[in-house]
């Protein structure tokens, strides 16, 4: 017997990914840090321009440090 044809959408796909990398992913620990309003403003600015999250930014400078 045949199987009826689903369409997968694009949103299927995606929650699929997202879910498979839920899985994948290390425990998240909580870093807070003190930085001047002024200094956390030009950061938002500039990842905002870049299409990138500040989380995502901070991590990057984290393991580029520790590989030092």
């Amino acid at each position: 017997m045949l199987k009826p044809k689903t369409r997968k959408t694009r949103q299927d796909s995606e929650g699929k990914a997202a879910a498979i990398e839920d899985v994948r992913k290390e425990p998240l620990k909580r870093l807070n840090a003190n930085v001047p309003a002024s200094v956390y403003q030009q950061l938002q600015i500039k990842a905002a321009q870049e299409g990138r999250k500040i989380n995502e930014l901070v991590n990057t400078w984290i393991i580029e440090y520790l590989s030092e």
